[in-house]
């Protein structure tokens, strides 16, 4: 993918351009530039920025979608980094006894044999004098073999080459298991991405139609480690919300008003930062509407993080209650302080509670809030049958049920009932 359209992502996200300086690989960037061609149709930078400046729609939905792009890769760095020491690099694909053998194999140039020249007189060094002293005869007279002073010497010397005889082990082999299980994790990916690039996509048969849609996008270190299986728990839950939402609803006795797709012109104003008509709203798409849950609750709620179901009770709440009421509901129901910013006591209080059980407290306390409202009686039991729904389909996913296809169709039952 070309890489004259970084400038284009980099506009849009300006934290993207220090992350994919500080990516060798170029991972971030190859993902950065697709996520900019599949949006935008074009590898052009010219064509980009204008399609960009028409439709400010397309543009928050990329910006939305780079700077997920831009998080994961920097979760991504702080979890792959090597510590400040440099014990240990990244490692390359199976076949290498080792990423230092890896690193000096492939990049080449004087400055790749530096660590194999030191490692090498060190562990010469080390021998030939442990060599020296065991070959040395004891004087005749049972004296001392040294005088004191020599012999102190040669305790430093000793010494010295034996700290850098450990130092040379722990730089080649590495000093922790999890670290070479995390080494070979790496070497597999970037060994799958190589092979996904040298391949290419498929061609089309000859005399095929050749299809319109934007090309699937390239296999990236980041989509392979954090957009599966989260995206595939994302589609589900985002499926259920949408069966429960419906299409486009203008009911005057909904202070939302002209909603589509569980969007309302406010959001979808403030998602595309331009004020829209009630006209904009009905044509909302379903991709666009995807990009707005993602960025407004999906991604600031966290749900990706929390166990299977649970997420979709928070994220459906937050759609229809708001992220922040959805959030407190979450944290009083796994007896942590109920401040509407999740982090990772909420997280781990989360993670430790029965999956059943939070979700039927998550469905009660939903329902305490509707019987409050003014409007209960009027959508009470849209609202009753929605949090039901809801219990229903997230009592599947916590129990093991969580494809997507399988979810989606429990929830339209649940939904229809």
């Amino acid at each position: 993918m070309a890489l004259s359209l970084i400038p284009v992502a980099a506009a849009l996200v300006p934290d993207i351009l220090r992350l994919v300086a500080a990516d060798p690989a170029g991972l971030l960037a190859a993902a950065a530039a697709e996520a900019v061609h599949q949006a935008l149709g074009t590898a052009d930078p010219v064509a980009a920025r204008a399609a960009l400046a028409a439709d400010p729609g397309r543009a928050a939905a990329l910006r939305a979608r780079l700077a997920e792009i831009a998080l994961q890769g920097a979760r991504l760095a702080a979890e792959t980094s090597p510590p400040r020491e440099g014990r240990r690099s990244a490692a390359f694909p199976a076949g290498l006894q080792s990423s230092r053998e890896g690193a000096a194999m492939t990049r080449g140039g004087g400055a790749a044999w530096g660590p194999v020249t030191v490692s090498a007189l060190v562990v010469l060094g080390f021998f030939s004098v442990l060599a020296l002293l065991v070959s040395l005869n004891p004087p005749a007279e049972g004296g001392p073999r040294f005088d004191p002073q020599v012999a102190s010497v040669i305790n430093i010397t000793v010494g010295t080459l034996g700290a850098a005889f450990a130092a040379v082990v722990n730089f080649w082999i590495g000093s922790s298991q999890s670290s070479r299980n995390k080494d070979a994790l790496v070497g597999r990916l970037q060994e799958v991405q190589l092979q996904a690039r040298l391949q290419g996509p498929p061609s089309p048969p000859q005399g095929a139609a050749v299809s319109a849609d934007p090309p699937a996008p390239a296999l990236s270190l980041v989509s392979l480690i954090a957009q599966r299986p989260a995206e595939d728990r994302f589609d589900a839950c985002l499926d259920h919300v949408l069966a429960a939402e419906g299409g486009f609803v203008n009911h005057p006795a909904d202070p939302g008003g002209a909603t589509n797709l569980g969007i309302t012109r406010r959001i979808l104003s403030d998602f595309r930062d331009a004020e829209v008509t009630e006209a904009d709203v009905r044509a909302l798409t379903r991709a666009e509407a995807r990009e707005i849950y993602r960025a407004r609750y999906w991604i600031p709620m966290r749900c990706a993080e929390l166990p299977p179901g649970v997420d979709l009770m928070v994220f459906d709440f937050g759609v229809n209650g708001g992220p922040g009421r959805s959030l407190r509901l979450l944290q009083g129901g796994v007896g942590v302080k109920a401040d509407g910013s999740i982090g990772p006591i909420t997280l781990a209080a989360a993670r430790a509670c029965r999956g059943a059980e939070l979700i039927g407290r998550l469905a009660e306390g939903r329902m305490a809030y509707y019987r409050g409202l003014d409007g209960f009686q009027t959508f009470g039991r849209g609202w009753t049958r929605r949090v039901e729904g809801a219990r229903q389909a997230a009592l599947r996913m916590s129990a093991g049920g969580t494809s997507a296809t399988a979810m989606s169709a429990g929830s339209a039952e649940s939904l229809a009932a």
